[in-house]
């Protein structure tokens, strides 16, 4: 009996205008987005190899000369676009790919990117049309599926029966969400084909298997607001109840739920922009460089004319107070800056996730190597690569601030060619993997079976 319902669901939903319509705007926008993601993609790798390759240039041509007389000595790192991101945009061009490696600090530098109308009234990726468009019609597809049956009567035949309720339950949701699952994978593989067909080696590297789980987490997420229009289905005592119902709840667990964590989040945890945070610390250093060369001044009319030797020795100790007091102070206030955008994007996180589309949006996006997390990674191994270059060269160089310029020179050898360069290192897989946005998706799936069940049982068919 069981199959027999799940069947029948099957026949009405493969011959529903509806489902008809899903799968239309399926194959046309998640292949069509897929290309359009791709090109990008290669355009961005494009521009990002000749960039790179321009500072590797810079660098293995800088003198030693060119280095103690530049102000502000600087090196850009930069991150490369995500294969992945051809799926899930998240903050791919949002994000900073393009830092300054500074003496004290590391900046962001300027959008390697431009956005236009995409950025005025957003893209379509494979994420948008799984977040808005498929939830969308899951709800479509279910908020009748009982209440028709209350209301010509059928359900109160079947359920005389020999039927379980529990029987019912499973049918409905095996052979509504069995089209509509299959929709979103005919889709899914049809990208890929096209993927394929325009040169992308699908299968290199993790990619399949990036692509493998952003499917299958699209796969639950879907599953969730068929259940949930389902449940509704299942209370409402007319379909027009439950349409409203059911629309209202998309509305606020698709488009309410995760903005409202986002504005929560500013208003908890309100955060100065980055060009403030740049500003204090260039005012800091320029306070303290000022200091050091009265400092250094003041030292000169003591000792009077020494010889070189002589004065490097007496103002290091003098300069190196100084030094490490910008080094604290850069440090103190990039660190705080840091810290409260660190909870802030935890707590808007932690509220997000608690909805369906915040958990799908979040693992999705880490996937596919697009999300929050990735500006960290960047910063923190440009930050490591400061550490270098500072052991490596900024250590050896000085600047001193005198009446009428400055004075400058080296401390010991360098060899500007001879400098590392930037290694940048991908998450991983098992890193990218967001284990706790997938468990929330299948408590959401579990939470809300166990109540149709529970709203099926209690039904009076009277």
């Amino acid at each position: 009996m069981l199959w027999t319902i799940a069947r029948k669901e099957i026949h009405e939903n493969l011959i529903s205008p509806r489902f008809l319509l899903l799968v239309l705007l399926a194959l046309v926008f998640i292949p069509s987005s897929l290309y359009t993601n791709y090109r990008a993609y290669l355009r961005r790798l494009a521009e990002q190899q000749q960039i790179e390759q321009r500072n590797r240039d810079y660098v293995r041509k800088l003198s030693t000369a060119q280095v103690f007389t530049t102000p502000n000595l600087s090196f850009d790192v930069y991150w490369p676009p995500a294969p992945a991101a051809v799926f899930v945009s998240g903050l791919e061009e949002e994000h900073p790919r393009h830092l300054l490696v500074t003496k004290h600090s590391v900046e962001y530098g300027a959008p390697l990117d431009v956005k236009q109308l995409a950025g005025l009234f957003g893209a379509i990726d494979y994420l948008f049309v799984a977040q808005f468009v498929f939830s969308l019609f899951a709800i479509l597809l279910s908020f009748d599926a009982i209440t028709r049956e209350k209301e010509s009567g059928t359900l109160r035949s079947m359920l005389a029966n020999p039927l379980s309720r529990a029987a019912l339950a499973t049918g409905k949701l095996v052979g509504g969400y069995a089209v509509l699952g299959a929709a979103l994978v005919v889709a899914f593989g049809a990208g890929m084909v096209l993927l394929a067909a325009t040169g992308m080696d699908v299968l290199a590297g993790e990619f399949a298997a990036r692509a493998g789980w952003i499917l299958a987490g699209s796969l639950v997420f879907i599953a969730v607001f068929f259940l949930m229009g389902l449940l509704v289905s299942s209370v409402a005592s007319t379909t027009y109840t439950s349409l409203v119902v059911s629309l209202a709840l998309w509305l606020s667990a698709v488009l309410v739920a995760p903005r409202a964590a986002a504005l929560a989040s500013q208003l908890v945890k309100p955060v100065p922009s980055r060009q403030t945070a740049w500003l204090e610390k260039l005012a800091v250093k320029e306070s303290l460089e000022r200091e050091k060369g009265s400092a250094l001044e003041e030292l000169r009319r003591r000792v009077g004319s020494v010889p070189h030797e002589d004065w490097m020795r007496r103002r290091a100790p003098v300069a190196q107070v100084y030094e490490e007091r910008t080094a604290q102070a850069v440090r103190q206030i990039e660190e705080g800056w840091q810290r409260r955008k660190a909870e802030q994007q935890s707590l808007g996180l932690a509220l997000a996730r608690l909805s369906p589309a915040g958990a799908l949006v979040n693992f999705a996006t880490e996937m596919a190597g697009t999300g929050s997390g990735v500006e960290e990674r960047f910063q923190a191994q440009a930050e490591r690569y400061r550490e270098v270059l500072s052991r490596e060269l900024f250590s050896k160089i000085f600047w001193d601030s005198r009446p009428g310029g400055v004075s400058m020179g080296t401390l010991a050898p360098i060899n500007p060619a001879a400098l590392p360069e930037f290694r940048l290192r991908r998450p991983g897989l098992a890193e990218s993997f967001q284990g706790t946005d997938l468990a929330i998706l299948l408590g959401w799936f579990l939470v809300l079976t166990g109540a149709i069940y529970r709203a099926l049982e209690r039904y009076d068919v009277r």
